[in-house]
């Protein structure tokens, strides 16, 4: 009985060693999956790490461009302001003088004479004052304004340079740098690597087949829609004093009203005209002051400053500017804030813009010729760059902003898996040597992100608000705002890559091509 027990014992042995070769091979092959699954998660985020973080450095750019075309707005704002303030101060002037010489006739006037006298003593006094401040401004104003133009052309040359060489090079530097630094047996494919370029060259670059519009000046006097839309962008961002300067005081059957305002014309010069005018009985009207002022490229060239500004809206003829941004309905504003060439006081303005009084006192200081109402160096409104229509108009979808896409490989040995280490399922395992057969014998891994436009709501902790008219009385804004290079609200997220670019990179799964 002994004897068949010890028989029976040995039968569960040899049962026992085969199982024990199946878990051995399950093991291995639980090993290899694992290792392949690893790595592939490795690829996989690598993959999402590249893509997202150059879609960040086109964001970058891109917002980068948006606060320089911010900063030359307010820089032309700077300069309408600097024309404007020496308009008005001619115009004030020019009043002083005025002023002087009609009362000093009057003071010859018996009764009339016992107030004549004493405002032509102060007359001469604001003349005076007057005359020294014009002169200490146009020592600085003209300067003022070729540092500001300076500055606009810097911004202009930086956010170009930045769109078209610093987002593509860099992103391409970015892209390598990051896949390396998650996985250094990882690299991006040369079929990556040449959709990668191919995609930053277009995001950052006008023409056909760039993301991008640009737009510059064509010949002096010569209109563009582009053109038109920025020098509007700039006309909608000037502060009161400079858009409209006009003011009124009414008293029985005497009204004193003040008229001036500050346009961009032709792209390439600000111009301002500024009057006073006295209307009595309400038909008779006395010119009593009137200036005005340009900033151009050159001091010594002095165009006319009528017909001055021509509407870039409905009606193109119309003179005037055509206002898009302020008020209930879009209209056409009269230009200089509604100085008109058919007064006698806009016409003195436009032929005698610096103090040249048509009576026998010369005003204090050497500031009265018609010359020093322009001051050269502007070089008006630089090129800029615009994201297509059709591109951006909304924050999803494929059209929404510039793709960019990583496809990152790595040799099949670089998972270390059974058949790759020696003494396991390596060259010496022989018949039990397990082999992982992989497309191309490496893995691969692709991943795709989107520079994209999204202004945060109205209801988040910025509100968006436009100002009506120029009284500072805001309303809330609720539309959906389009993407834009003169707002920075780029943003970058991680989207599926689309058919069109796994179909230009061979590749048939929805992200991979592994094992």
């Amino acid at each position: 009985m002994q004897y068949g027990r010890r028989r029976a014992g040995g039968q569960a042995m040899v049962l026992f060693l085969m199982l024990i070769g199946v878990l051995c091979l399950g093991l291995v092959f639980l090993f290899d999956t694992g290792q392949s699954v690893n790595k592939k998660v490795t690829l996989t985020n690598t993959a999402d790490a590249a893509a997202y973080s150059v879609a960040v450095q086109q964001a970058r750019a891109m917002n980068y461009t948006a606060y320089m075309n911010r900063g030359r707005i307010a820089n032309e704002v700077a300069v309408a302001q600097l024309v404007s303030l020496w308009s008005w101060m001619n115009m004030l002037h020019t009043h002083t003088v005025v002023g002087y010489n009609v009362f000093l006739a009057l003071s010859h006037v018996p009764i009339i004479d016992l107030v004549a006298k004493p405002l032509v003593s102060a007359y001469l006094a604001g003349e005076q004052v007057a005359a020294a401040m014009r002169a200490g401004y146009y020592a600085l104003a003209p300067a003022a304004i070729r540092v500001l133009d300076e500055l606009n052309g810097l911004y202009a040359t930086s956010a170009e340079a930045m769109l078209k060489v610093g987002s593509t090079v860099d992103g391409i530097v970015i892209a390598r740098d990051v896949v390396r630094m998650n996985d250094v047996t990882a690299e991006i494919s040369s079929l990556g690597l040449a959709l990668l370029a191919s995609q930053l060259h277009q995001a950052g670059s006008s023409g056909a087949h760039g993301l991008l519009d640009e737009f510059s000046r064509g010949r002096r006097g010569s209109r563009t829609p582009g053109m038109d839309r920025y020098r509007n962008v700039v006309m909608a961002s000037r502060d009161r004093f400079s858009a409209d300067r006009n003011s009124e005081l009414g008293l029985p059957l005497i009204d004193i009203e003040s008229s001036g305002g500050t346009d961009l014309v032709d792209y390439d010069r600000w111009a301002a005209l500024d009057t006073v005018d006295l209307s009595l009985f309400f038909f008779l009207d006395v010119p009593l002051g009137w200036g005005g002022a340009q900033a151009l490229d050159q001091a010594g060239r002095q165009p006319a400053f009528h017909p001055g500004i021509t509407s870039g809206g409905r009606n193109g003829r119309q003179r005037g500017w055509f206002d898009a941004y302020h008020g209930a309905r879009p209209r056409t504003l009269a230009q200089y804030g509604g100085v008109s060439r058919r007064s006698f006081s806009g016409t003195w303005a436009a032929r005698n813009p610096s103090v040249d009084a048509p009576l026998p006192m010369r005003p204090s200081g050497n500031l009265n010729e018609k010359r020093h109402a322009f001051m050269g160096g502007y070089e008006g409104l630089r090129s800029y760059q615009e994201v297509k229509p059709g591109f951006a108009r909304t924050p999803v979808g494929e059209k929404a902003g510039p793709m960019f896409t990583v496809h990152v490989q790595s040799a099949r040995a670089h998972a270390r898996t059974s058949e790759d280490i020696e003494g396991i399922g390596g060259p010496s395992a022989g018949t039990l040597e397990l082999k992982n057969a992989m497309r191309g014998n490496r893995m691969t891994a692709i991943a795709t992100a989107q520079t994209y436009f999204n202004r945060p709501p109205a209801s988040s902790l910025f509100r968006r608000v436009v100002p009506r008219e120029w009284n500072g009385t805001p309303r809330a804004d609720h539309q959906l705002e389009m993407g834009s290079l003169f707002s920075p609200y780029w943003q970058a997220r991680l989207v599926e890559t689309p058919k069109s670019i796994q179909a230009a990179l061979g590749l048939s799964a929805a992200t991979t091509t592994g094992p």
